[in-house]
Protein backbone atom coordinates (compact mmCIF):
# COMPACT_ATOMS: atom_id res chain seq x y z
CA UNK A 1 0.00 0.00 0.00
CA UNK A 2 1.37 3.05 -0.87
CA UNK A 3 2.07 5.81 1.81
CA UNK A 4 -0.68 8.55 0.20
CA UNK A 5 -3.11 5.71 1.23
CA UNK A 6 -1.73 4.89 4.45
CA UNK A 7 -0.63 8.14 6.40
CA UNK A 8 1.52 6.69 9.52
CA UNK A 9 -0.19 9.33 12.24
CA UNK A 10 -3.10 11.01 13.30
CA UNK A 11 -3.53 14.34 14.53
CA UNK A 12 -6.50 16.95 16.05
CA UNK A 13 -6.77 20.06 14.43
CA UNK A 14 -7.93 23.24 16.60
CA UNK A 15 -8.66 27.25 15.62
CA UNK A 16 -7.59 29.90 17.98
CA UNK A 17 -9.97 32.60 19.07
CA UNK A 18 -7.99 35.23 20.79
CA UNK A 19 -9.86 37.61 22.82
CA UNK A 20 -8.37 40.47 24.95
CA UNK A 21 -8.72 40.19 28.68
CA UNK A 22 -9.42 42.97 31.14
CA UNK A 23 -5.29 43.45 32.27
CA UNK A 24 -4.80 44.05 28.80
CA UNK A 25 -3.33 40.48 28.15
CA UNK A 26 -5.15 37.97 25.72
CA UNK A 27 -6.92 34.99 26.32
CA UNK A 28 -7.61 31.88 23.57
CA UNK A 29 -10.27 29.58 23.42
CA UNK A 30 -10.49 26.64 20.86
CA UNK A 31 -12.68 24.97 18.29
CA UNK A 32 -11.83 21.78 16.92
CA UNK A 33 -11.48 21.54 13.53
CA UNK A 34 -11.08 17.74 12.83
CA UNK A 35 -9.79 14.66 14.93
CA UNK A 36 -7.99 11.98 14.23
CA UNK A 37 -7.09 12.49 10.52
CA UNK A 38 -4.30 10.99 9.13
CA UNK A 39 -1.37 12.48 8.57
CA UNK A 40 2.68 12.17 8.76
CA UNK A 41 4.57 14.41 10.64
CA UNK A 42 8.22 14.84 9.55
CA UNK A 43 11.14 16.71 11.33
CA UNK A 44 11.57 20.20 8.86
CA UNK A 45 14.81 19.53 7.00
CA UNK A 46 17.85 22.49 7.75
CA UNK A 47 17.37 24.06 4.50
CA UNK A 48 13.51 24.42 5.57
CA UNK A 49 14.37 26.01 9.53
CA UNK A 50 16.94 28.12 7.82
CA UNK A 51 14.50 29.42 5.21
CA UNK A 52 12.06 30.44 7.56
CA UNK A 53 14.65 31.75 10.08
CA UNK A 54 15.55 34.12 7.55
CA UNK A 55 11.81 35.90 7.67
CA UNK A 56 12.27 35.54 11.24
CA UNK A 57 9.47 32.77 11.43
CA UNK A 58 10.18 29.75 13.72
CA UNK A 59 9.75 26.03 12.55
CA UNK A 60 10.38 23.03 13.60
CA UNK A 61 8.32 20.10 11.66
CA UNK A 62 6.48 19.70 8.77
CA UNK A 63 3.27 17.58 8.51
CA UNK A 64 1.74 16.54 5.42
CA UNK A 65 -2.16 15.45 4.43
CA UNK A 66 -3.57 13.63 1.79
CA UNK A 67 -6.05 16.41 1.18
CA UNK A 68 -6.03 20.14 1.80
CA UNK A 69 -6.72 20.69 5.47
CA UNK A 70 -7.97 24.17 5.58
CA UNK A 71 -5.49 24.96 7.92
CA UNK A 72 -3.56 28.45 8.40
CA UNK A 73 -1.28 30.38 11.08
CA UNK A 74 -4.90 30.44 13.31
CA UNK A 75 -4.94 26.92 13.79
CA UNK A 76 -2.85 24.17 15.99
CA UNK A 77 -2.34 21.05 15.68
CA UNK A 78 -2.10 18.42 18.13
CA UNK A 79 -0.42 15.16 17.75
CA UNK A 80 0.90 12.06 20.65
CA UNK A 81 0.78 14.32 23.33
CA UNK A 82 2.41 17.28 21.69
CA UNK A 83 0.91 21.16 20.01
CA UNK A 84 2.15 22.14 17.20
CA UNK A 85 1.82 26.05 15.99
CA UNK A 86 1.11 26.38 12.22
CA UNK A 87 3.14 29.02 10.54
CA UNK A 88 1.70 28.42 6.99
CA UNK A 89 -1.10 27.82 5.14
CA UNK A 90 -1.22 24.46 3.53
CA UNK A 91 0.53 23.74 0.20
CA UNK A 92 0.64 20.86 -1.72
CA UNK A 93 4.22 19.05 -1.87
CA UNK A 94 4.93 16.93 -5.07
CA UNK A 95 8.63 15.39 -3.71
CA UNK A 96 6.72 13.03 -1.90
CA UNK A 97 6.87 10.32 -4.94
CA UNK A 98 4.09 9.53 -7.28
CA UNK A 99 1.07 11.74 -5.41
CA UNK A 100 0.97 14.94 -4.05
CA UNK A 101 0.13 15.66 0.11
CA UNK A 102 -0.86 18.73 1.36
CA UNK A 103 2.39 20.23 3.17
CA UNK A 104 1.65 22.74 6.23
CA UNK A 105 4.88 23.88 8.39
CA UNK A 106 4.54 23.77 12.16
CA UNK A 107 6.80 25.07 15.32
CA UNK A 108 6.29 22.42 18.10
CA UNK A 109 4.81 24.34 21.32
CA UNK A 110 4.90 21.78 24.31
CA UNK A 111 2.61 19.33 25.32
CA UNK A 112 -0.60 19.36 25.20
Amino acid sequence: MMLLENLPHVATAKKRKRTKDAMGGFTDSFTTVFSDRACWVQPASDREVNWWQQRSIGISHRIFFASDPGLDETHVIERGGWRYEVRSKADPDDSVGLGVLWRVMVEREGST
